[in-house]
């Protein structure tokens, strides 16, 4: 049998293939998100209990001459917590910590970026539980999160016909800090607006309260780790869906408009630049204006149909969108 190399499967692909050929999880009934959702939740009495794991890689998700020691250890916690608050109405308690270090790494930069993992933790009531240490190549940060929850989970599948899509906040600022300091480095004395799109890179924030004060209306949740298109795909494709996106109602901040003046490049960093850590959900029309009061940075963007495909609009003219973002493999 002639192998197939993992860069012609991609990364959602081989999640699949080890979802359906190795996880042997369908007749546990005491699974409430499985592989392929953005934390894997079990009950435990009256509980979900649901764990998150995310890598770093020195050179891919950071360089240490971008970022300081504490802004690299924050950023580790943040985008796990960003996956917990995927999952609703849910607290993250315990984390562990895995690390891969050259043996020439310094003491001060080990310190340093723990104090960024426990500011970080500090400031979600959570625990520093464990971990492992090991010799590498380039800096690894691995990351597990445990997080406790009594309320129903939502997951990625459960957008009914009719839903409404929302957002929190803006998109494409993290795509465009990235492509700033790809462009110019360090060197550069950035103003105000290239050094907001940077901090969004090196310092995202993830929407855990927002999540906790909606949680409870929506039908389905994920968050923008890897951009909006690719997210929106994801969530149509686990409710079996289609949706149709109003590209002119996706929101772009005011920083963004100012340093990237093209509309064409803004748009191409909301929908493809990942790492803005935004909510991504389905609401019922009933329930869309409820939202708002309760976060304001909502917007809607589109709506969920049957067609099992996602169209995008501008100006209710339908545009031809490829995805051309960041690709793992």
């Amino acid at each position: 049998m002639k192998s197939i190399n993992i860069s012609s499967i991609g990364e959602f692909g081989l999640i699949d293939m080890i979802k359906n050929q190795f996880a042997n999880v369908k007749d546990n009934k005491n699974i409430v998100a499985g592989i392929g959702d953005d934390s894997f939740c079990f009950k435990s009495g009256k509980n979900n209990v649901c764990i998150t794991k995310d890598m770093l890689i020195e050179d891919i998700h950071f360089k240490r001459n971008w970022a300081t020691p504490q802004e690299i250890g924050r950023k580790s916690i943040e985008v796990n917590v960003s996956d917990i608050a995927a999952m609703g109405d849910v607290k993250p308690k315990y984390a562990f910590i895995g690390l891969g270090l050259p043996p020439k790494t310094s003491e001060i930069f080990i310190k340093s970026l723990y104090r960024g993992f426990k500011k970080t933790c500090d400031k979600y009531k959570m625990i520093i539980a464990g971990g492992n240490i090991v010799k590498a190549d380039k800096i690894i940060i691995s990351i597990t999160i445990v997080g406790i929850g009594k309320e129903k989970v939502v997951k990625r599948m459960g957008a009914g016909v009719g839903d409404l899509i929302g957002v929190t906040n803006t998109f494409g600022n993290a795509g465009a800090g990235i492509t700033l300091l790809y462009k110019y480095g360090i060197e550069r004395k950035y103003n105000k607006y290239e050094r907001f799109l940077i901090s969004k890179q090196n310092n995202p924030k993830a929407r855990l309260k927002e999540a906790w004060k909606i949680s409870e209306y929506l039908t389905s949740l994920t968050d923008a780790s890897d951009g909006l298109y690719v997210s929106v795909g994801l969530l149509t494709k686990d409710s079996g869906k289609g949706a149709n996106i109003y590209i002119d109602k996706i929101p772009i901040s005011s920083n963004l408009k100012r340093v990237f003046t093209e509309y064409k490049k803004q748009l191409d960093f909301a929908l493809f630049g990942a790492e803005d850590y935004e909510l991504i959900f389905t609401v019922p029309v009933s329930k869309a204006k409820l939202l708002k009061k309760l976060v304001p940075q909502i917007s809607y963007i589109g709506k969920i149909n049957s067609s099992k495909k996602v169209k995008y609009f501008y100006n209710d003219k339908e545009q031809k969108v490829e995805y051309s973002g960041y690709k793992h493999f």
